[in-house]
């Protein structure tokens, strides 16, 4: 058997594990022994089960829990002490700040983190400079930052979270590709069509605008609904329709 080196994937919430990265885990099992690491859920069990990968829980918050976050440093080091990876790559803030910070203390050689969005865009205040700080210490213990946009770089850099010569956007940004056959309008017939938008009412004639993803307000879905409100009162003919969990 030839001898694979590991490579540990981490997010905060299986469903990231699952949804956003589909695919690459069995991709890059062709090169590596890839294990998956996010918190316990059913969605852990899936990307198991179709991406053929080993899988470790490990809880982690998307809040700020100090004591929480020092149990989920202590458990992930053991185990990246235990698996002596070659390269530790995380996603999501929380699992970014925990995981590049346990593969430092482990000694993993190449730590690679991917920016696909910065939650303290949002915050303000004591809470924004807390979270700056924590945005900083993750790039500084990574050996590589991977902003998934040209818009994010700029941002990163302007705020000095990182120097440029350690970061590096992916071709054209994005944490993954994109399978467009699963977007195919002629997938559904003409009267398929009809009936799903008379159920939600959409009029032939509306102009729809669509967002797609979670439904809380650091998306800027509070932004969004406050501009349309406003465009509405001038065109009446518009619809907008949200699509993601709440």
């Amino acid at each position: 058997m030839n001898y694979k080196p590991k490579l540990v994937r981490i997010t905060t919430v299986p469903i990231s594990l699952k949804t956003l990265l589909k695919g690459q885990h069995q991709f890059m099992s062709e090169h590596f022994e890839v294990i998956g690491i996010s918190s316990e859920g059913s969605e852990l069990r899936d990307v198991e089960n179709t991406e053929g990968i080993r899988v470790i829980p490990i809880g982690m918050t998307r809040t700020i829990s100090p004591l929480r976050d020092l149990r989920s440093l202590w458990d992930l080091y053991k185990v990246l002490k235990k698996e002596k990876p070659l390269i530790v790559h995380s996603h999501t803030p929380k699992a970014g700040i925990v995981g590049m910070l346990a593969a430092k203390l482990a000694g993993v050689p190449y730590r690679l983190h991917t920016v696909a969005g910065l939650p303290l865009m949002e915050a303000k205040g004591g809470k924004r400079k807390l979270l700056n700080i924590v945005e900083k210490m993750t790039y500084s213990f990574a050996t590589k930052i991977y902003p998934n946009s040209k818009g994010l770089f700029d941002f990163i850099t302007v705020n000095n979270f990182a120097k440029r010569q350690k970061m590096s956007v992916i071709g054209n940004g994005s944490s993954n590709g994109i399978n467009t056959n699963y977007f195919n309008p002629e997938l559904f017939s003409e009267t398929d069509k009809e009936l799903w938008r008379k159920d939600i009412g959409i009029n032939p004639t509306d102009f729809v605008f669509i967002f797609v993803g979670r439904l809380v307000g650091d998306k800027g879905i509070n932004e969004l609904i406050a501009s349309f409100n406003k465009i509405s009162k001038e065109y009446i003919q518009i619809k907008l329709l949200l699509v993601g969990s709440l």
